[in-house]
């Protein structure tokens, strides 16, 4: 699909925009297929080291992460994000047609994949219990453009906001404050989840709650604040928030990003997943000082 004017207008206007029904079963079910048998995985390494005392086999996606990271009794969601899981399914969504139709309106036609995305699987508190660290459960608001360096202050980021399950007000889904995108980058402050807008920072009033359908998503200014609350259910709210920038422009992230579309120099898109995973693992043998944050020094 593709977007309107009246869509594309009404992100410039609010700093966000819910995208109906732009994702089916062809999109979504190999990346679900995928998660599931890395989790297999997972639980098999697990059994092996003796961290677990079963696999939990019969939970279904939408519970079995959270069983195997109550009884292992550490965070799991690192095995299914960014940069670990460099998988083929992850790298072919990212070339989604669907997903980049969309995009195309708003970023132009050369697109290009910030390296600044995550794989979040929010555990449900009521599973997890008080004696879990509740943090890595809830997203403090925060601005996408303050985990950047300056050099992208001028570069329209935009992160897509792909529920793989349906994500209600109960699961904790997005909260955004509309409008604010014309503000300033408000400064930021490190905390247990990564960074959050400073508390004598943050916005005036409260934000709006975006219930969002599986197949739908959120298209999110990357100086519009947002965030979410506790997963209050007893199933995982499983997201991805992926960045995407005019591939001439700069991303403001020094990690390996890709070219997924190009009108003008098709040639210049990524194709291939191994030069991917590659950069990747350059990257991170690497050791020399690198700025990250510009919030540190």
């Amino acid at each position: 699909m593709k977007l309107t004017q009246a869509q594309i207008d009404a992100f410039h206007q609010n700093g966000y925009l819910v995208v109906e029904n732009a994702l089916g079963p062809n999109d979504l079910d190999p990346l679900i297929a995928d998660f599931e048998s890395l989790i297999d995985d997972v639980a098999d390494e697990l059994y092996a080291a003796g961290k677990i005392e079963e696999r939990y086999e019969e939970q279904p996606f939408e519970r079995r992460i959270a069983w195997l990271t109550k009884a292992a009794g550490v965070a799991l969601q690192g095995h299914v994000s960014f940069p670990v899981n460099l998988r083929r399914a992850i790298f072919d969504f990212l070339h989604n047609d669907n997903l980049l139709d969309v995009l195309e309106p708003i970023i132009g036609p050369e697109i290009y994949c910030n390296p600044t995305h995550h794989v979040r699987p929010k555990l449900p508190e009521p599973v997890m219990g008080e004696e879990f660290d509740n943090w890595i459960q809830r997203s403090p608001f925060h601005q996408d453009a303050a985990v950047l360096l300056p050099e992208a202050d001028n570069t329209l980021v935009v992160t897509t906001w792909i529920p793989l399950v349906d994500a209600t007000e109960e699961n904790g889904t997005l909260q955004v404050y509309p409008g604010l995108h014309r503000d300033e980058i408000r400064r930021h402050v490190r905390c247990p989840y990564g960074w959050m807008i400073a508390p004598d920072l943050m916005p005036e009033g409260e934000p709006i709650t975006i219930p969002v359908k599986k197949g739908s998503f959120i298209l999110i200014h990357c100086r519009t604040p947002h965030g979410s609350g506790a997963n209050m259910s007893d199933e995982v709210r499983w997201s991805l928030d992926l960045r995407w920038h005019d591939a001439r422009k700069p991303g403001g992230r020094p990690l390996p990003g890709i070219q997924v579309r190009s009108r003008a120099q098709p040639e210049t898109v990524t194709r291939d997943h191994q030069a991917w995973i590659d950069a990747w693992e350059a990257a991170k043998a690497d050791k020399r000082p690198r700025k990250m944050y510009r919030w540190e020094e």
